[in-house]
Parts: C-alpha cells; structure tokens; sequence
C-alpha cells in the first residue's frame, strides 16, 4: 500500500513544526528546522511517483491478471474470472486503478473458493505480489535510524 507522497509531506512538515522546533533552543538550528519545513512544504506538489515504477506494476498486472483468470476456470471461478477479463479489456484512463482493485477483488475472492481453485489462483497472484514487494522495497534508502538514535 503506497501512502500519497503530498500525505508523507505533509506528515513530515506537521512533525517539524509541532513537535521537532518546539524542543530546539538554538536559534540557528531552528532556522535550519524552518528551512527545511519551507523545502518541502513547497516540494508537496511538485513530487510524483516515478512513471517507471507505476509501468512496471501495470505490466506485471497485464502479464498475471490473464492467468489467474485462466486458472480460476469455468466452474465456481468463472465470475471472478471474468471480472478480471472485463478489467483487462477497458481503456478508461483510470485502467490502471481498476487493474489493481481486480488483483485485490481476486485475492479476496479466493478465500470463498474451493481450494484446489483458490491454490492455483494464489500460486498465480503470488508472482506479482513478489515482484511488487521488490519494487516497493529497491527505492528505500539506507536507514538512519543509528544516526538518528545517536541524536
């Protein structure tokens, strides 16, 4: 689950101003602290997520979402099966939302299904979510938790 950048700005920026600059009694630090609150405050609506990312899960999406339809079958799979071809077949501009809300659509679905069923559909989907974890995971930086700690 991506969390909107604007929100993780926003998150940052309150931290600085309520909670951070209260604590600082340098005058020269807070106006370092200011500084950066004022930095992305006005990076909040200039920030995207990066368009390789969002293809890259679109393509994994188009590659995996057909199998699973295939795997579910014509027996107690069929109707999710076919939302999924329904997803897959639109060109509306929000296909790439509609693609994502059918593979969780899915996931939820194969809990009400027998589990030879279900066993296949999950093998399937698993791919994807493992392609997604290390699409979500290679971006992060190293962590400055020890810095951090250190103070």
């Amino acid at each position: 689950m991506r969390i909107p950048v604007e929100r993780l700005l926003d998150g940052l920026v309150e931290t600085l101003r309520d909670t951070v600059l209260p604590e600082v009694s340098s005058s020269y630090a807070r106006g370092q602290a200011y500084a950066i609150a004022d930095v992305l405050q006005n990076l909040r609506d200039r920030v995207q997520w990066k368009s390789d990312l969002a293809e890259a899960e679109r393509t994994s999406l188009e590659e995996v979402l057909p199998r699973a339809a295939a795997a579910l079958g014509d027996g107690p799979g069929a109707p999710m099966a076919e939302r999924i071809r329904s997803a897959l077949a639109t060109d509306a501009p929000t296909r790439d939302q509609e693609l994502a809300a059918v593979f969780l659509e899915t996931l939820a679905a194969l809990d009400e299904l027998p589990e030879e069923v279900a066993a296949a559909g999950r093998a399937v989907l698993g791919g994807h979510l493992a392609a997604h974890a290390v699409r979500e995971v290679l971006p992060l930086k190293p962590s400055l938790l020890r810095e951090i700690s250190e103070g």
